[in-house]
């Protein structure tokens, strides 16, 4: 654990090495949400209704901008930078440091996260909310709306895991990892929410784990529909921990199976 702390803690000293990267996306976030605004409020005067689909005009206008907040929390490099080790040959490097490469992996990504949410999502929340006040924000919602974005992390992370696994039989998973962010983002409801799929749609995403890491975070936050129930919130909270373990498993089978055809320095 020692270990996993210090890494971590490198991690984190060389990603506040270069702050302004993050701080650039404060300038563009608010031009969507300002269109956003433009756009919704005109189709529901339009529709002279409401509420859509159970979102009111400023669930609506919200839901893209907590989509972006939910990125900044569970983003992460780990696919791209495993292809990177095998592709450059670092991976042997990799494989004889004291902590396993999952754990390493790990470290980095919540160090990554930690600057993301320090200088790109304090400051958007507060932004957003000046431009366009979420009325619909409870106290309860945001804290609801954090245990499940953290679960959405780890979820990302080990599916991630996976994705850069995969590199170990393409070397390069570029395309794999473009085709798994589209299904992602389509399927998780990041694109658009998915009580606009039709229902045999919606069905399907209730098997896969895609709509925990975009959907249903940005529902708590929005509180949206029954979701600020006690029964919705540990249904969600319990899917999301039986995928983690389910995949967690699957990451370390396919990490030990691909790792025995792993030749480094002719050994």
């Amino acid at each position: 654990m020692r270990i996993f702390l210090k890494s971590i803690h490198i991690a984190l000293k060389v990603n506040l090495a270069y702050p302004r990267d993050y701080l650039i996306s404060l300038v563009i976030y608010p031009f969507i949400l300002i269109l956003n605004i433009h756009l919704f409020t005109s189709i529901y005067a339009y529709s002279e209704v409401s509420h859509i689909k159970g979102y009111s005009l400023s669930q609506m206008i919200w839901y893209y901008g907590a989509t972006t907040f939910v990125w900044i929390f569970i983003f992460n490099f780990t696919d791209r930078r495993i292809s990177n080790y095998i592709l450059t040959g670092e991976l042997g490097l990799r494989l004889l440091r004291p902590v396993s490469l999952f754990q390493y992996e790990m470290a980095n990504a919540i160090a990554l996260r930690i600057v993301g949410i320090l200088f790109e999502f304090i400051p958007g929340m507060v932004i957003y909310s000046l431009i366009y006040s979420p009325n619909f924000l409870t106290i309860a919602s945001l804290l609801k709306f954090f245990a499940v974005v953290a679960l959405a992390f780890v979820l990302n992370y080990v599916l991630n895991f996976i994705i850069g696994v995969t590199a170990f039989i393409t070397q390069n998973n570029a395309g794999f990892k473009r085709l798994m962010g589209a299904v992602t983002t389509l399927l998780g409801g990041a694109m658009i929410p998915l009580d606009f799929f039709p229902g045999w749609l919606q069905t399907v995403c209730d098997y896969l784990p895609f709509k925990y890491l975009f959907y249903e975070p940005v529902r708590f936050f929005i509180n949206h529909g029954d979701i600020s129930t006690a029964e919705a919130f540990y249904r969600v909270i319990f899917i999301d921990i039986a995928w983690i373990a389910a995949l967690y498993i699957i990451a370390k089978i396919a990490w030990k199976l691909m790792l025995k055809n792993v030749v480094v320095a002719g050994g």
